[in-house]
């Protein structure tokens, strides 16, 4: 699965296709998606994260992950449109995919940008 396709299953979920056929994965989607793809990652993987560069790119992750992906990243996507009614149903529908993901996360470390660096 690509970050694409993520984007399309999240902004079905929203009942608004149409927004992706007008931007095709604009960079809010891609941070959407990579916020999303790095915290399912570190319940599969102990390796660093990439983020993905472009939404054409293929995830990997495994297929127990997907459905908490797409209701993810349509939470995120949520927060933008105001509509708290729906907002509160993709995140408890997050909620409830992430216990099939198969694992607990992984301790990440902080990777915050600052004035003074990398946080670390």
């Amino acid at each position: 699965m690509t970050g694409l396709s993520v984007l399309r299953h999240a902004y079905a979920l929203m009942d608004q296709p149409h927004r992706l056929a007008a931007n095709d994965g604009n960079e809010s989607g891609l941070l959407a998606v990579n916020e999303i793809y790095c915290n399912l990652w570190y319940r599969e993987h102990t390796e660093e994260f990439q983020p993905l560069e472009h939404v054409r790119q293929k995830l990997e992750i495994s297929w127990r992950c997907l459905p908490a992906m797409a209701y993810g990243v349509a939470t995120l996507l949520c927060l933008n449109g105001g509509d708290a009614h729906l907002y509160e149903r993709l995140l408890d529908l997050y909620t409830r995919a992430l216990t099939h993901t198969g694992g607990v996360p992984h301790k990440r470390m902080d990777t915050t940008v600052t004035e003074e660096g990398l946080n670390a």
